[in-house]
């Protein structure tokens, strides 16, 4: 079919000796002087696949060159069924309508619940960026529902004018990219390997949205989320997206975290609880938390107003 581009006497060069020439927006490409990282890598290999490209146009049919230009771009992560690319090809298009305004920050959380220090982590980042996106994690493995956790963080980021809330998807923290996530406690002393999820993020979702930094609080106490914030720091600068460690919020000499609420939630402690979480998480907490006939009429009230969040 190809002709003589199969000719065993036909040469063909494509030069790439200037690809990496400065100036360019291609972010880190560098291990060191003579090795490339993954994505320059990956740059070389997509000029060497337009070089391909152009000779086969010289020596294929129209029909066969239409057929060649039908690959997606998708295609490029093998670590993805088909089916998985067409879903992340969906998720892509459906957050690409929030217009890019640079710098542009985000972050991922649970918020299994929202506390204040989610509350913290997000002021800090959102003081740094024109506009700042929070992906709550939809996977539903954590105690509290996605609906009503993406509720919260939606309610207690209402006076924020420059961040935007939006689900995660199955493609940021979820069963597909990151299993381990949902077993921290039963990996706390093993290495975990979360490259899919950071590789996805930083190759598709941050281009998407223009995303050029992504912020996460310190780790002192997860070993799981740790390690996931070392392989944001070293993957995602591959994709000129930089990472920042923000510390985090304590409440005297600890720090706040969803765990510790968690934990008080068991033992029914709002007065403890009341200095870990905004009022709005506190109010939902003490509804799904206590019988209705414990319930103060101050937290029936104060929940009637936060309407769709679920009881169950």
């Amino acid at each position: 079919m190809y002709g003589n581009f199969l000719n065993k006497d036909a040469h063909y060069n494509i030069d790439v000796t200037n690809l990496f020439n400065r100036p360019h927006n291609y972010g880190n490409v560098f291990i060191d002087p003579s090795h490339l990282s993954m994505r320059g890598m990956e740059i070389v290999a997509e000029k060497i696949y337009e070089g391909l490209v152009g000779i086969l146009n010289e020596h294929t049919s129209p029909q066969a060159e239409e057929k060649l230009f039908q690959r997606n771009h998708l295609k490029k992560n093998s670590r993805l069924s088909s089916d998985e690319e067409e879903q992340l090809s969906e998720y892509l298009k459906a957050i690409a309508s929030f217009d890019p305004i640079h710098p542009i920050g985000s972050i991922v959380m649970n918020c299994n619940p929202f506390t204040l220090g989610h509350r913290y982590l997000i002021e800090q980042s959102a003081a740094k960026v024109e506009k700042l996106f929070i992906f709550v994690v939809e996977e539903d493995k954590s105690i509290f529902p996605f609906a009503d956790r993406i509720e919260l963080v939606r309610k207690g980021t209402a006076d924020l004018p420059n961040v935007v809330v939006l689900p995660s998807g199955k493609f940021i923290i979820s069963s597909l990219t990151f299993i381990d996530y949902f077993g921290k406690s039963e990996f706390q002393g093993q290495v975990i390997d979360p490259s899919m999820d950071v590789e996805i993020f930083g190759q598709y979702v941050a281009p998407t949205l223009g995303i050029t930094v992504r912020f996460a609080g310190e780790e002192p106490i997860d070993y799981v989320t740790r390690q996931y914030n070392d392989a944001m720091a070293r993957i995602l600068p591959q994709y000129g997206v930089a990472f920042e460690v923000i510390p985090r919020k304590k409440l005297g000499d600890e720090v706040i975290s969803a765990s510790r609420v968690r934990k008080l939630i068991e033992e029914k402690d709002f007065n403890a609880i009341a200095g870990m979480v905004p009022k709005i998480t506190l109010e939902y907490v003490r509804r799904r938390t206590c019988n209705v006939t414990d319930c103060t009429k101050e937290a029936e009230e104060g929940l009637m107003g936060m309407g769709g969040l679920q009881k169950g």
